[in-house]
Formats: structure tokens, sequence, C-alpha cells
């Protein structure tokens, strides 16, 4: 790990602050709240359609994770990076 800059290392972190951490917030909000508000189907709905409609994907949990961590974003960067 000698012949690794500190640069890399900073590069992967904001990896994982920027991308992971808000992706896996808003992925445990929406298990969160499938728990309290379970999905129920109505009766003309299809299987296909039922089976969409518990689909969650990439950016829908990603968005709303940025949501609850993108103030604590900006107050970092306000506090701390502002001026590097």
């Amino acid at each position: 790990m000698e012949r690794v800059s500190d640069e890399t290392w900073y590069a992967v972190l904001l990896f994982f602050a920027l991308i992971i951490v808000p992706f896996l917030i808003g992925l445990a909000i929406f298990k969160v709240y499938r728990k309290v508000f379970p999905y129920k189907p109505s009766e003309n709905e299809s299987v296909v359609e039922a089976l969409n409609a518990k689909r969650l994907g990439f950016f829908r949990p990603f968005l709303i994770g940025w949501t609850v961590c993108g103030p604590i974003v900006y107050w970092f960067y306000g506090e701390y990076l502002q001026y590097v």
C-alpha cells in the first residue's frame, strides 16, 4: 500500500461518500417504508404490474438518499472544505 498515493484513497472515500452512502440510506428508507406501508395490489392488476410496482431500481433510492444527505454534505463543505 506504500505505492498508492493519498489522493487515490481520497478519491475512493469520495466515491463512497457521494454515491454509495446516499444509495444505502435511500434503500434503507424504502425498506422501512415498505415494512410500514406494504404494497397491496388491486384486483384488476396483473402479476407483471405488481412486480414492477415493487421494484426500486437505483435512482429512486439514490435520490431519496441525496435528499437526506444533501444538507449534510452542504454543511460539511461550507464548514470545512470551502477555503481549501
